[in-house]
Formats: C-alpha cells, sequence, structure tokens
C-alpha cells in the first residue's frame, strides 16, 4: 500500500468499502512486518526512540549485540532505560537523552555469551514529519579491532627489525672510536710505561663523548619504540594550530620566516590526542625551520576532504631529493649532520596510532609539503536529513 493511497483513504474515510479499508490495512500490516524483518535480520541493531525515551522499535539482533532484560526484549512502548542492563551503557544513554553527553558514537566493552565484544554505539535524528525519533545503532565492531590490533602489531614488528639494524649500525661508530683511542692509551702505555694528563685527557675525553653518543641512540631507541599511551578524544584541530602557532612565532620571527595561517572555521572534530598531535607537528616544523636557513615561508593549513580532515604544511626551504623522500619515515635515515633519523619515524607512528595517514612532497630548492589526513568520526559526519538528538 502506498502512502498516498493511505493518505487519501485517511482524508475520505467514510467514502471506503469497509472491505477495501481492511484490505488496505492487511496489505499495509504484510509490508509493515516485511520491513521489520529487513531490520531485524541485520547485523546492525536498530532502537527507534521517540519522546520521553519511550520505544518504538528494537530489531532483534539488540540482543545479540548488548545485554538487555529479555522479559522485556519485545515490549515496545516501555522506557529506554528499562530495557538497559549493562550499566555503562544505560548511564551513557541517558545521560544523552537528558542533554548531558553529547551524542557522539562511543564504543563500550559488554559480556556477550562469555566472551567480551566491543559495541559501537551511535545516534542518528530522523525527522519523519509529525513523527521524529532517534535511531539508536549499535554495531559489532570486535573483529575490526582486532584486526586493528594485528596490523599494529605487524607494523610494529617490521618496525622493530629495521630500527634494530638501524641501531645496530649506528653503535658501531662510537664503539669503533672507543676502541681505537683504548688501543692508543694501552701502546702510549706500553711505550712509555706511563701517560701524561694531557695524553690521558685527550683519550679519555674522546671515550666520555662517545659513551654519551651510545646512551643518546639508545634513550632515542627506547622512546621510539615504546608504546605510545594515546589517548584518542574528540577535539578540534584547529585548536592544536593555533597553540603551535602562538608558541613558534618568537622564534619565526627570529628566523626571518613568515607564518602563513589558513585554517577551515568549519572543521568537524576529530579523535585525537591533542599531546602527541602537537608534538608531532613541532617535529614537522621544526624540520621545516632547519630546512629555511635564510628565512622564508611556512604555511599552515587545515580544511575538510570529504571523512577527513586534511592537515597541510608546507615550507620555501632546500626541499629533499627525490632519491631520499621514499625514505624519510625510515629509522636512522636523516639528511642532517647532528640529526638522530628517529623524529619522522616517531611523527608516522603518532600519526598511524590516530588511524591517520602521512604524506610528503618535495622539490629539491622550492621546499617540502607535509599531507596529514585524520579520519572523521561517523557521529561528526553530515547526513543528509539528519539532525542532532
Amino acid at each position: 500500500m502506498s502512502e498516498k493511497l493511505l493518505r487519501k483513504v485517511l482524508e475520505d474515510f467514510e467514502s471506503y468499502p469497509a472491505e477495501e479499508v481492511q484490505r488496505l490495512i492487511r496489505e499495509g500490516l504484510e509490508k509493515n512486518e516485511v520491513y521489520r524483518s529487513l531490520l531485524d535480520f541485520q547485523p546492525i541493531g536498530h532502537i527507534a526512540v521517540g519522546g520521553e525515551r519511550q520505544i518504538l522499535f528494537v530489531s532483534k539482533s539488540v540482543q545479540l549485540l548488548l545485554p538487555c532484560d529479555r522479559r522485556k526484549r519485545t515490549r515496545e512502548g516501555m522506557k529506554l532505560d528499562s530495557l538497559m542492563v549493562d550499566a555503562d551503557v544505560k548511564k551513557f544513554l541517558l545521560a544523552v537523552f537528558r542533554g548531558r553527553e553529547k551524542p557522539d558514537a562511543r564504543e563500550f566493552a559488554v559480556q556477550m555469551g562469555g566472551e567480551t565484544r566491543i559495541i559501537r554505539i551511535s545516534f542518528a535524528s530522523i525527522d519523519a514529519g509529525s513523527f521524529p525519533f532517534v535511531d539508536i545503532i549499535l554495531q559489532d565492531i570486535t573483529e575490526e579491532k582486532q584486526k586493528e590490533i594485528r596490523l599494529r602489531r605487524s607494523e610494529s614488528l617490521a618496525s622493530m627489525t629495521t630500527m634494530a639494524a638501524g641501531i645496530a649500525h649506528e653503535i658501531k661508530n662510537p664503539l669503533a672510536a672507543m676502541k681505537i683511542h683504548l688501543q692508543l692509551m694501552r701502546k702510549v702505555l706500553q711505550q712509555k710505561k706511563s701517560i701524561s694528563d694531557a695524553e690521558a685527557e685527550r683519550y679519555l675525553g674522546v671515550l666520555d663523548e662517545e659513551i654519551d653518543h651510545l646512551n643518546t641512540i639508545a634513550v632515542d631507541f627506547l622512546f621510539a619504540v615504546r608504546p605510545m599511551d594515546i589517548e584518542l578524544m574528540l577535539g578540534s584541530v584547529n585548536a592544536v594550530m593555533d597553540d603551535l602557532i602562538t608558541f613558534l612565532a618568537p622564534e619565526a620571527e627570529e628566523k626571518h620566516i613568515r607564518i602563513s595561517r589558513n585554517l577551515d572555521s568549519f572543521l568537524p572534530n576529530v579523535e585525537i590526542d591533542a599531546r602527541y598531535l602537537r608534538q608531532c607537528l613541532l617535529n614537522i616544523i621544526e624540520n621545516a625551520f632547519a630546512a629555511m636557513p635564510g628565512g622564508g615561508t611556512l604555511g599552515l593549513s587545515t580544511r575538510l576532504d570529504g571523512d577527513f580532515v586534511t592537515i597541510r604544511i608546507s615550507d620555501t626551504g632546500t626541499g629533499i631529493a627525490e632519491g631520499e623522500i621514499q625514505k624519510i619515515f625510515e629509522p636512522y635515515f636523516t639528511t642532517k649532520a647532528t640529526g638522530t633519523g628517529l623524529g619522522l619515524t616517531v611523527v608516522y607512528k603518532v600519526i598511524k596510532e590516530h588511524r591517520g595517514d602521512i604524506f610528503v612532497s618535495s622539490q629539491e630548492g622550492k621546499g617540502t609539503v607535509f599531507t596529514i589526513k585524520l579520519p572523521v568520526p561517523q557521529s561528526q559526519r553530515k547526513a543528509i536529513g539528519n539532525k542532532e538528538v
């Protein structure tokens, strides 16, 4: 039964025979059952909630995704909070519907059938004319999370292998220097049976220097491989950028570098750890400053690109050679005389922990551009026809 025909019947109800009305109602109920069945057997659960937290519809898959009061699972018309069993989920949903929490997607670990599952809860406001309601969407993302963990472990293992080879190479030089100077000291002692204070100071000075070098290598290595305590929370990329611009302004002025700021005013929030993201961006910018010893322009911009927030950092510096650009994120690769070669490795690691991507393009003598893409959470994406809860 089409909506147009139903509306026509309602407008002129008395002119329709009772048998015709009954037939139309039966057809409507049958179609309603089809639509309900389609939702019931979807892996994604739906709870339609109207005013006063009254449940209008619960798909059968909900009871497979969340602990529910089984005595009430099919009872529509009850309050939402009387269906929920998990205390954390119940507290969150009540806070959202009471306006104490934003209707942002949230993930919960729940016990189902003797195992822990990760459930993502998100919201969609549906404007059905005079019958608006909120659709609570439940999705089991356990497998997705496990794949992410396996991928990170694989990437971490590959990185560790590369870094182990790198650190083995790095420690060879200071160890060789220490061995040479110890041999020289031994030779002097064998020849003269004694050593002057000046000679001892010279040899010991080299040993001290190389020990400090080894310590620096070890500290940087530990920082690069240590698990990051990143805590992702919805936040503003522009706020991090503005904080950096304020912090860098004095140094930029001293180095005759102009900062060009172009931040999109209407960016959605993304999941970030502001501490790590700030340090990550600072590492890139410090490299840009080093590439412009005579001054230049640092470009900082943000924009919304589909389902991603894009951060762009550009400089007008010396650029990177074509043969080196593919290696800049590799551990212990550096073009600086005093660089450790781990700064951009850490940058890459931080962006990956943010589930993002980083790209670089460069031309020698013209400058370099770093582009970072961070995913916009589902709850922050603008859905056509949807309003905020």
